[in-house]
């Protein structure tokens, strides 16, 4: 076996097509069919990566757009095969564990990795759930103009050179309650019964071959735009609408997070795993809420002083704040003092000090200047700068550290969540009225990234509708509605921390336009999870706990025309 341009290990057959195919390049007889059906005939669902690698650099000869050349190697993916997970249905069990039938059946549940382990996993490869990342940018007709994929010299990680989104296979969706089961089943072909998502609809009405979502939480790059990147602090504070003003600092048809992307990442959690959502299995950053005086004052350092107890619950490498009580009461991480002598910085390390003879442990923080640190100071842990779940190996599903804990973001289908901080959003747009015992949610969406605003507008149409009678609340869903995917509401409540879908949705007593934050932040527990929404928050609301992210394909979207 040999290596290909990226690294991958290459087959000897994969090697001989390699050359046959620059030799044909060469002499003028191998155009892009020839070359796309070659490399198509050697997929097995095993080397999916292998054959990308050795096909990209041959597939340049076409001079298409990156874009183009990646709409060609999803193409390639596109097969006959029916993916179906069957779960029981709502009306006769909660249960959220699901089985897996047609050709799905027969695998387990995709493993999970963490920093230190790396087990098997199907997934990874396989034609149906395999993806790529890169560094894109939108354009106007809702495509993206592709600069660097991962592999190639050029790509950035950090978002610098542009956003990084993952391009993975537009699945069609099929989803049938008999009354006994709930059965959802994919395909990447055309089939009697399944529709594209949303999403994955071009504004001409026509099917999109691949889809895209913002890789990681929203953060800054060096102009203030909004972008996707490892490695940088989260943009909270920012209302849904001024995410949009910050999104379309990158390009007048950016916009932010919509149900669109988090009904994907649900649906592609419940393919992956077999489950309704990912609750107590990858839990995410939900269970890491820390907030300590100092055990000691100090002048001109870089680190905070705490009692060994209290030190043993921070993790390095997560995100705190440092700021001065003094006479105030609140210590809330919204008040400007929390955070007044570092804000939402690393933490570095954790050591055993003595000072003044007394032995401490020693919060070292990643900052470039040193500080004052009073008695009345407090550190907080705070949303994880993005990027940490790059340190799972390959493009496997996982977290950091630990799976269950509740302190560490996680990853599923190449797509960081769950970092600490709500996902906000602004597509939908929720219409809350009162009625007689509740409250009536009505979904009106905006399918042009351009036209979107902070209020409802004759841009929006409506997309779904549900009524909640327990209003001031947070209600456990037990199914989610499953006849659009531009919206993501609960179709039936009740359920709790351990059954159904395992999330809470929280609704509001009173009328108003609301906008859907998604996921849950670092101290929501049981109650957060990839179906969890916060829904009394406004467009114009902002908070700590509140990150606007980059839209997806979702952004310019049309209606289904149908085969």
């Amino acid at each position: 076996m040999g290596l290909t341009e990226y690294g991958h290990i290459a087959t000897e057959e994969t090697q001989l097509r390699v050359a046959d195919l620059l030799q044909a390049i060469a002499a003028g007889s191998a155009g892009p069919e020839y070359t796309d059906a070659t490399f198509k005939a050697l997929l097995d669902d095993t080397n999916t990566t292998e054959i990308f690698s050795a096909w990209w650099p041959l597939s340049a000869a076409s001079n298409d757009s990156k874009y183009k050349r990646l709409l060609r190697f999803f193409t390639m993916l596109q097969t006959d095969k029916t993916y179906t997970v069957k779960f029981p249905s709502p009306a006769v069990s909660t249960n959220p564990a699901g089985t897996p039938a047609d050709d799905l059946a027969g695998k387990s549940a995709a493993a999970l990795a963490t920093d230190s382990t790396n087990p098997e996993d199907w997934a990874a490869e396989d034609r149906m759930t395999w993806y790529v990342r890169a560094n894109a940018v939108s354009l106007a007709d809702g495509t993206m103009d592709v600069l660097a994929i991962e592999g190639e010299e050029e790509f950035d990680i950090t978002g610098t050179l542009a956003p990084v989104y993952t391009f993975a296979p537009a699945l069609l969706r099929r989803v049938i309650d008999d009354g006994s089961y709930l059965a959802k089943s994919w395909r990447s072909t055309l089939a009697d019964g399944f529709t594209p998502y949303a999403e994955n609809v071009a504004p001409n009405g026509k099917r999109r071959a691949m889809t895209w979502h913002a890789t990681f939480p929203g953060g800054l790059n060096a102009k203030g735009a909004l972008t996707s990147g490892a490695g940088l602090p989260v943009a909270n504070f920012n209302s849904a609408v001024t995410g949009l003003a910050l999104a379309r600092k990158q390009t007048a048809y950016d916009s932010v997070w919509g149900d669109c992307d988090s009904l994907y990442m649900l649906d592609m959690w419940q393919l992956r795993h077999f489950n309704l959502e990912n609750s107590r299995i990858l839990e995410g950053c939900t269970s890491y809420s820390l907030q300590y005086k100092v055990a000691a004052a100090e002048t001109g350092v870089k680190r905070v002083l705490l009692t060994a107890s209290q030190a043993s619950g921070f993790i390095v490498g997560s995100t705190v704040s440092v700021g001065d009580k003094g006479s105030n009461s609140s210590v809330d991480r919204y008040n400007t003092w929390m955070r007044d002598i570092a804000d939402k910085v690393k933490v570095k390390s954790i050591e055993t000090v003595t000072v003044g003879g007394t032995d401490y442990s020693a919060v070292n923080l990643d900052v470039a200047d040193s500080f004052d640190v009073p008695e009345t100071a407090y550190i907080s842990s705070m949303p994880w700068h993005s990027g940490a779940t790059e340190a799972l190996p390959g493009h496997s599903d996982g977290a950091p550290g630990s799976l269950t804990n509740g302190k560490y973001p996680c990853r599923w289908a190449g797509v960081e969540m769950l970092n600490g901080a709500y996902v906000v959003g602004l597509d939908p747009l929720w219409n809350v009225t009162t009625v007689d015992g509740g409250v009536t949610y009505t979904a009106m969406a905006c399918r042009d990234s351009e036209k979107e605003a902070g209020s409802v507008t004759a841009n929006h149409v409506k997309v779904a509708e549900k009524t909640f009678t327990s209003v001031n609340a947070w209600n456990y869903e037990l199914s989610m509605q499953n006849d659009s995917t531009e919206s993501l509401l609960p179709d039936k409540t009740g359920g709790g921390e351990t059954v159904g879908m395992k999330s809470a949705f929280c609704v509001p007593g009173s009328a108003g336009v609301r906008c859907p934050w998604r996921c849950g932040n670092l101290y929501n527990a049981g109650i957060a999870g990839a179906a969890c929404a916060y829904g009394d928050f406004s467009p114009a609301s902002s908070y700590w706990s509140g990150v606007p992210r980059l839209k997806g394909s979702g952004k310019k979207r049309g209606e289904w025309a149908g085969f």
